[in-house]
């Protein structure tokens, strides 16, 4: 399949792997697509993680079960890990402002898990404080 032009000037990949190159050799390009916040770079595409999911309509975890490109649609595949229900999310590259951001799961619960060590030695320390003569 070849890639077709685009109103930039540009070639609209053809293919995933041809998206993820392009992605990677023109970040300026698709700033607007990176809406999966993950700490971990060179990840893949994340399949089988669990995601916050973020949009217009609400948030819940969803394991990230599939990522399918064609045509400038991007299709992400999602099911809830606790009831099985199956979603499906669908973004054209060209949209500039998408309404979704993923956040890995694991690293919020890195971010919670730091924060509460961080009181909890920040709460023995003021005690030891109070403590001394």
């Amino acid at each position: 399949m070849k890639t077709k032009p685009h109103k930039d000037n540009y070639h609209i990949p053809a293919t995933t792997d041809e998206l993820i190159t392009d992605m990677e050799l023109n970040p300026e390009r698709y700033k607007h697509l990176q809406f999966i916040l993950n700490r971990q770079k060179h990840m893949g595409l994340g399949l089988g993680q669990l995601y916050l999911v973020v949009n217009e309509t609400g948030f819940g975890v969803y394991r990230l079960d599939d990522v399918d490109y064609e045509n400038s649609i991007i299709r992400l595949s999602f099911s809830n890990p606790l009831t099985g229900n199956f979603a499906e999310i669908s973004l054209d590259i060209d949209n500039k402002h998408p309404q979704l951001f993923l956040i890995n799961w694991l690293d919020i619960e890195d971010m919670v898990y730091k924060e509460m060590v961080y009181d909890f030695i920040g709460n023995e320390l003021l005690e030891l404080e109070n403590e001394l003569p």
